[in-house]
C-alpha cells in the first residue's frame, strides 16, 4: 500500500488534447494561472482520486479494466466553476449512460483496492469535468471564466487512454490504451 495521492484519469485524443491545452495557454497569457501547465498535467477527466492503493494488484486490475474497453466519445459541452477553496474552472462533460457505466464499473472493481477515496468522485457526487484552472482566488474566477468562455464548445473528444497518476507532479504510473474502433480508426 502506498500513501501518496493518486488519480485515475481518462485521457483524450490528440485534437481534443490540443484544444484544452490552447485554453490553458490563453489563461497563462492573461496572467491568470499556469496551474495546469506548470503541474505537468495532460487534459483529462478524472474517474477517482485516492490516497493509496494495493500494488501490484491495482495495476493488474487497471490493465484488465482497459484491455477490452473500446475508445469512446466524451463531449465537453459547458463551462463550470467549483468555487470552494479549490477555485476550479472546468469544461463539464455531458453525462451519458456509457460514461456513468464506466465510472460505476471502475468504482465497484477498485473500491477494495484503494484507501482514502475523495468523496467528490464517488457515485452520486461525481461531476465529470476537465480542469482548466485550479487554486484560483474567488476574485480571479470571473476573469478565468471570461477567458475560457471564448473557447468553441462543444469539444467532441474521444477517451483513448486511462491512466494511474501520482500527484503532485502528475507522474504517470501506468497508462493503458483503449481498444481502437476498427470502423473509424479511433
Amino acid at each position: 500500500m502506498t500513501d501518496m495521492p493518486f488519480a485515475v484519469e481518462m485521457f483524450f485524443d490528440e485534437k481534443a488534447d490540443n484544444l484544452v491545452r490552447d485554453v490553458w495557454t490563453d489563461l497563462a497569457r492573461a496572467d491568470l494561472t499556469l496551474s495546469m501547465i506548470d503541474g505537468g498535467y495532460r487534459p483529462h477527466v478524472t474517474l477517482a482520486v485516492f490516497e493509496g492503493y494495493a500494488s501490484p494488484k491495482f495495476e493488474d486490475e487497471l490493465r484488465f479494466f482497459t484491455e477490452k474497453r473500446r475508445v469512446f466519445p466524451i463531449k465537453l459541452d459547458y463551462l463550470g466553476v467549483f468555487p470552494r477553496p479549490e477555485g476550479v474552472v472546468y469544461f463539464g462533460a455531458v453525462v451519458t449512460e456509457h460514461l456513468l457505466s464506466v465510472h460505476n464499473e471502475y468504482t465497484k472493481l477498485f473500491a477494495p483496492l484503494v484507501t482514502g477515496v475523495r468523496p467528490y468522485y464517488l457515485p452520486g457526487s461525481w461531476v465529470p469535468h476537465c480542469t482548466l484552472a485550479y487554486s484560483l482566488s474567488v476574485a480571479a474566477i470571473p476573469a478565468a471564466v471570461e477567458v475560457c468562455s471564448r473557447s468553441m464548445l462543444p469539444i467532441n473528444a474521444k477517451v483513448k487512454e486511462i491512466g494511474l497518476v501520482e500527484f503532485p507532479g502528475h507522474r504517470e504510473v501506468l497508462t493503458c490504451e483503449l481498444v481502437r474502433n476498427p470502423r473509424d480508426g479511433s
